[in-house]
């Protein structure tokens, strides 16, 4: 067992400053992949990091604090990225083809958020929701979609909404459900190959079922 009584010490020299808030961060991250937000404590981060728990507090407030951050590392570059996308001079078929390339391309190089996501499906109260930015970013590709749609561009009886959601879900499942999916398939599909033929189906899917391939 550590010693305790040169903590405050410690906190002070070692563990002070942005070198401690992103060693908490990495270990963080592993153990919210591994047993979810619920299954995780701040005490075994605390102990796996080599850091006083105080500090965790220090740098992020709260668990709470510290899992949206960890999130956050993950989401930011992609909805920053899906932002550029929506304000290039690009016609919406190309902008759905870009924003489903790079949502999965992210997927496929990103899975600890992959799993991490998987324990949220089936954790209460989910911790998402505190994720304002998240929701902002998908409600502003759901008006981009929206806007298309009242210029003829896509078909009038589709909710853009639930187009978009199901994108993503065919995306994430491919990830999340990859060992189930791989039942019904003899090609290894944790694969390059497997990866373009997966994303240009999905693509051509949804091109087609909008009308947006018509554009």
């Amino acid at each position: 067992m550590r010693a305790t009584m040169n903590d405050s010490t410690d906190s002070n020299t070692e563990n002070s400053g942005s070198g401690s808030a992103q060693r908490i961060l990495e270990t963080a991250e592993q153990f919210f992949a591994k047993f979810g937000f619920v299954g995780t404590r701040v005490d075994e981060i605390a102990r796996a990091a080599e850091i006083n728990k105080r500090m965790i507090y220090y740098h992020y407030n709260s668990k709470e604090g510290l899992y949206r951050a960890v999130l956050e590392k993950h989401l930011k570059p992609m909805i920053e990225l899906s932002r550029h996308l929506l304000h290039a001079d690009l016609s919406p078929a190309e902008t759905f083809k870009r924003l489903l390339n790079s949502y999965f391309d992210f997927l496929a190089t990103h899975r600890v958020y992959v799993r991490l996501i998987s324990w949220e499906v089936l954790s209460e109260p989910n911790q998402l929701s505190n994720l304002g930015f998240r929701r902002q970013t998908f409600e502003e590709v759901v008006a981009y979609f929206e806007a298309a749609q009242k210029q003829g561009r896509l078909r009038a009886d589709i909710d853009m909404s639930r187009m978009v959601i199901s994108s993503m879900v065919l995306c994430f499942s491919y990830f999340s459900q990859m060992q189930y999916l791989q039942s019904f398939f003899s090609e290894i599909l944790d694969d390059p190959e497997q990866f373009a033929l997966w994303k240009r189906t999905v693509i051509a899917i949804f091109l087609r079922g909008s009308g947006l391939e018509d554009c």
